[in-house]
């Protein structure tokens, strides 16, 4: 039974180190300030939290993926 929920929450533990590097611990492009770890971490926050405001940068989340994928 252990190995099951192993089984189950490994996918999930992998997601979450794969956020955690990507946002902590690699460098940022510029031009983000490579210094800036607060900022790129309410970025993440923004985007899980309050997705409609980036509507306006990315109109792709306004349609459904399969209309994405005939675009």
């Amino acid at each position: 039974m252990a190995w099951l929920i192993f089984l189950i929450m490994l996918p999930l533990w992998l997601l979450g180190t794969f956020v955690l590097v990507k946002v902590l611990f690699l460098p940022m492009k510029p031009p983000a300030d490579t210094s800036n770890r607060i900022a790129h971490l309410r970025l993440v926050w923004w985007a899980i939290n309050e997705p409609q405001k980036f509507v306006k940068l990315f109109p792709d989340l306004t349609r459904d993926e399969e209309e994405n994928l005939k675009a």
